[in-house]
């Protein structure tokens, strides 16, 4: 009697040839599904430079700036850095990047993007609400009004 598999292709197949068609048939599985990791280097924190003037072109020392850090796929924040402007107006803040593994998964990889929190007494806050990292100005000079300050620290997600 013969049996119905027996002149199928694969079980004619050796074990060697075999078990290699089940893994790559897993591996592509694996792909599919966008589990597969990868190594990847990340730039956390670009390297940047606020100038902080008043609106007559005056330097304003000591202004708290925080350098936000989000990312997609969700938007939430990751870290922030801060810095007191110097005499001159200016803060500057180092290039943070790492080698990171990731997953492609449904929604995408992780996307950074960054955003300016400046306050100072007797001031308008001034905020940026980017959402990708191509609107980050990395080379900020910014005017502040006189007027109320708000803290950086209310709305922790811009």
């Amino acid at each position: 009697m013969r049996h119905y598999f027996q002149d199928h292709p694969i079980i004619r197949l050796s074990l060697p040839l075999r078990l290699l068609t089940l893994a790559s048939t897993a591996a592509l599985a694996g792909l599919a599904a966008g589990c597969v990791p990868y190594p990847v280097y990340k730039t956390l924190q670009p390297s940047a430079r606020v100038t902080v003037l008043d609106t007559e072109s005056q330097p304003i020392p000591n202004a708290r700036v925080v350098l936000i850090s989000s990312a997609y796929p969700y938007g939430q924040e990751r870290s922030r850095q801060e810095m007191q402007s110097a005499q001159n107006g200016v803060a500057t803040f180092p290039s943070q990047s790492e080698w990171r593994i990731e997953a492609l998964m449904i929604h995408g990889s992780e996307q950074f993007f960054w955003n300016w929190c400046i306050e100072k007494a007797g001031f308008e806050t001034y905020k940026t609400l980017n959402r990708t990292a191509s609107q980050f100005d990395d080379k900020l000079i910014v005017e502040l009004r006189a007027g109320e300050s708000l803290s950086c620290n209310t709305d922790r997600t811009p």
